[in-house]
């Protein structure tokens, strides 16, 4: 447990620690670890899943007991840790629980109150001294936040993606998303010292991520963070511990910089153990050769020197997944097309009136808040659910394949080995042969489904997949539980992949390394950008930026108005009619685009048939910058008409 004993703790430093090992009976998890958290450091942990992180967290917060080593934190220092809900007596709202970590600070207030009435009535010195203690008072409760809690709160609630109507509803009906986020509303609300998350990035959808990076770096006490989410890390930490292999390693920097550092230090090491291992050889084959000889005593000299070379360690490389596919079937051009879909759940209508239409080879990114209907839109293209209005097409010779974030495709009731022989009629040994694909070992293959954990069903379903060799993949948060390293050889995978993806996923790593194309579902309306997740972000603040110059704009012309020159009427009729032939001219090359890629003539020329794809987006995307551009140029028609 981390004492607070100061025990020499440097003023900066928050947490130290010294030569921690931890064993469960005879297997160790961690031995020889020490490290320093300083004052405002931003750290990442990191590490394959049952590395020990989360036990690590465990000993630091005294929830485990240390074998070896201590723990010290520095004096008047506090640490919050990311704990399970407590269950709250009925009724308990959201904006309650939260608020319930302000408990020390309502009772200041009550007693504040108490001492405000007392004075009312006092005179003299008596007066004097309830003065003096309402003044220290005073001062405590506004030093611990007490006038700002509940705006702070609200302000963090919100901000890790609930909304007003949330405040209010009760917690104990909450889902096990919201009810990670509300807790870590609750951890955040009182600033610890020190913050100790694990995988705080679960159940947050993009924009929360995004709120939740800002408010970390921007924290004024230290964080130290267990995540799988490589671009939060990259955002986040100024420094990375590797567990691996029971011991701890410290690089600087972000998670990408640690890549970088520990690739060079591998290399470095695997020379020194080839150098080293062509030396010892050299000598013991010395000592063969001269050990009865004349030179016997140089060879026990060198046999001496042999014995107290300190060895180098030939590094250890962590079982990673392997993924590759066979040869898949080609797909037409045209590889799906939903038309005016609609869909709603307990009157709440998610979507409507829309259309996408997905080319072979895309990578699509789809993203959106939760709740915006992202894996409804999956399930109503793979036909797990019918839309309640709107049609969708799948293309010539695709095969799909879904990966389901709920893992529902996975038979409980099997072992895994059973879920492989089953499915694709394999022998023992051919299905033992594919699951070691995924680090199914020994007896881990008789293990049931059920028990699985999140990662090992991920690891499955993606065995699943790959072993139907689709031509078209769905998947719905793939990465999902699967520790950095299987993160990285799905994405190698995938980004070799030669059929077409749809991908949901919070994952803006991935985003970023996968796709080529993002489709933002957001309000119950698509829109489409031509580009990876930065891509997204950059046309995002660049639209956001433009409306703010408008906005500038009009407010700096406004007091000048009578001053603007008149707009030649004339002009402006002249450019709307140009206009207006210009979007006519094009919606009908796109009708026509549209009826050649539904003929399958069209791509018996491959290279023809890709420019008239090309052609078909770059329409898609410019026509409605006409049609704003249209509705400006009338809209300012109109006010020259009442001038």
């Amino acid at each position: 447990m981390a004492s607070n004993d100061n025990g020499g703790v440097d003023g900066l430093i928050i947490l130290q620690s010294k030569d921690l090992a931890k064993w469960y009976g005879a297997e160790k998890v961690f031995e020889n670890i020490s490290f320093i958290i300083n004052e405002g450091e931003k750290v990442g942990l990191v590490g394959s899943n049952g590395a020990g992180k989360t036990t690590l967290f465990r000993c630091i917060t005294g929830e485990e007991p240390l074998d070896f080593g201590e723990i010290v934190l520095g004096s008047k220092r506090n640490i919050g840790y990311l704990q399970q809900i407590p269950y709250y007596p009925e009724g308990t709202t959201l904006l309650d629980a939260v608020l319930d970590s302000f408990s020390d600070i309502f009772v200041m207030r009550d007693q504040i109150r108490s001492l405000e009435k007392e004075m009312g009535k006092l005179v003299g010195s008596d007066l004097e001294k309830t003065m003096d203690r309402y003044s220290k008072l005073t001062h405590e409760y506004e030093q611990a936040g007490g006038f700002s809690c509940e705006a702070k709160a609200r302000k963090i609630i919100k901000g890790l993606g609930f909304g007003d109507e949330d405040l209010n509803r009760e917690i104990n009906k909450f889902s096990g998303g919201e009810k990670t986020r509300a807790g870590l509303a609750r951890l955040l609300v009182r600033e610890p010292d020190l913050l100790l998350l694990d995988e705080p990035t679960n159940h947050l959808d993009l924009r929360a991520l995004e709120w939740l990076e800002t408010y970390l770096k921007n924290y004024q006490g230290a964080v130290l963070l267990i995540s799988h989410d490589r671009y939060f890390l990259d955002e986040v930490v100024t420094r990375i511990l590797e567990l691996t292999n029971q011991r701890l390693k410290t690089f600087p920097g972000n998670y990408s910089k640690f890549l970088k550092l520990k690739k060079e230090q591998e290399l470095a090491q695997a020379k020194a153990y080839e150098k080293q291992q062509k030396e010892i050889q050299e000598i013991e084959e010395y000592i063969l050769k001269y050990k009865a000889g004349v030179k016997s005593k140089q060879a026990r000299g060198r046999a001496s020197r042999l014995a107290r070379l300190e060895k180098i360690e030939k590094g250890k490389s962590e079982g990673s997944i392997h993924l590759s596919i066979g040869d898949i079937k080609g797909t037409g051009e045209i590889v799906l097309k939903a038309e005016n879909l609609r869909m709603a759940y307990t009157g709440k209508e998610l979507f409507s009136d829309l259309s996408i239409t997905i080319y072979k080879g895309e990578k699509i990114a789809l993203i959106g808040g939760n709740g915006t209907g992202k894996s409804t839109l999956l399930k109503l293209i793979i036909g797990k659910l019918e839309p309640l209005e709107g049609r969708i097409y799948v293309g010539s010779r695709v095969k799909i394949g879904y990966f389901d974030q709920e893992h529902q495709d996975l038979n409980n009731n099997h072992r895994v080995i059973d879920e492989i022989m089953y499915t694709f009629n394999f022998s023992e040994n051919e299905a033992r042969d594919k699951l070691a694909q995924v680090l199914f070992h020994g007896d881990d293959v008789f293990k049931s489904v059920a028990d699985l954990s999140g990662g090992e069903k991920g690891r499955l379903a993606i065995l699943k997949i790959i072993l139907d060799q689709p031509n078209f993949l769905v998947l719905d948060e793939p990465t999902n539980h699967l520790d950095l390293a299987s993160k990285e050889v799905v994405e190698d995978f995938l980004i070799n992949y030669k059929g077409t993806i749809l991908l949901v996923s919070h994952d803006r790593y991935l985003l970023d390394r996968v796709t080529d194309r993002t489709l933002e579902l957001d309000a119950g309306t698509i829109s489409n950008y031509l580009g990876n997740y930065s891509y997204y972000k950059w046309k995002k603040l660049e639209f956001s930026n433009l409306k703010e110059e408008k906005k500038d704009k009009k407010s700096k012309t406004f007091s000048r108005e009578q001053e603007k020159p008149k707009i030649n009427k004339s002009q402006l009729k002249e450019e709307i009619v140009v206009l207006e032939e210009k979007i006519e001219a094009m919606e009908a090359e796109k009708e026509k685009l549209s009826r050649e890629l539904a003929d399958p003539v069209t791509y018996q020329n491959e290279e023809r048939s890709k420019e008239k794809v090309n052609e078909f987006k770059r329409i898609e995307e410019e026509l409605p910058l006409l049609y704003d551009r249209w509705e400006e140029l009338n809209i300012n028609l109109e006010k020259q008409g009442r001038n």
